[in-house]
């Protein structure tokens, strides 16, 4: 009898957890609907004003498909530098095309990456520092220094791999796959590496609260 009873609570469970998997397969995705990035990103950020917002390539847009883009230049109050911001923003992860790793592209631009390691970033309010890829990249004779990471709706992470471990978990957890390639590229000709790189660390910092306008909770 309690062999019996074994079995039948064993097969309950199996039922169970069946139904459970059922469901969450057959549940409609949800997709947000933050409003446009160009809205969502102060045009003032630090001592970085919005100098202007460009648009992509046809054949880059296709490549990359994203639901919504930016791509700003922003120039500092002196108007000594500037510095060019991309978001690629996806409402889903789940279909054919999604944001391409930069490390992939930069070479086919021409570029030769000459530093390329994560760096750790401060951001106010956090207790743990935000991680980004860093490279410092050259092309006859130019230098830049670029930042660049994948967000979603709750850090950011530095490999694709990474965001898609997240992306099962969020899909079965929050049923959402919402994310974002960010990018920043400032030039290091003039001023040097060390204070390029002093500048887009400090911009990253500033920039990252503002990106949470992009994930809205469900």
């Amino acid at each position: 009898m309690i062999r019996q009873t074994g079995i039948v609570g064993t097969a309950l469970l199996l039922l169970t957890a069946q139904a459970a998997l059922t469901h969450w397969l057959s549940r409609t995705e949800f997709i947000p609907s933050p409003g446009p990035i160009a809205e969502n990103v102060p045009a003032t950020i630090g001592e970085w004003n919005r100098f202007q917002d460009g648009v992509l390539e046809p054949e880059v847009y296709e490549m990359l498909a994203p639901d919504d883009v930016l791509n700003r230049t922003y120039r500092d109050l002196s108007a000594s530098s500037e510095l060019n911001l991309f978001i690629g923003y996806y409402k889903t992860q789940l279909r054919a095309k999604n944001a391409h790793d930069p490390k992939v592209c930069l070479p086919g631009a021409g570029w030769n990456p000459l530093v390329s390691k994560e760096i750790p970033i401060r951001v106010a309010g956090l207790s743990e520092p935000v991680h980004v890829n860093y490279y410092v990249i050259s092309k006859n004779g130019e230098q830049a220094v670029v930042l660049y990471w994948f967000q979603n709706y709750k850090t950011a992470y530095t490999s694709e791999q990474g965001l898609k471990y997240s992306r099962v978990l969020d899909n079965i957890l929050e049923n959402r796959t919402d994310m974002a390639l960010v990018r920043i590229v400032i030039s290091a000709t003039k001023p040097g590496v060390e204070p390029a790189t002093e500048k887009a660390m400090e911009f990253a910092s500033l920039l990252y609260p503002s990106l949470g306008k992009q994930f809205p909770r469900i």
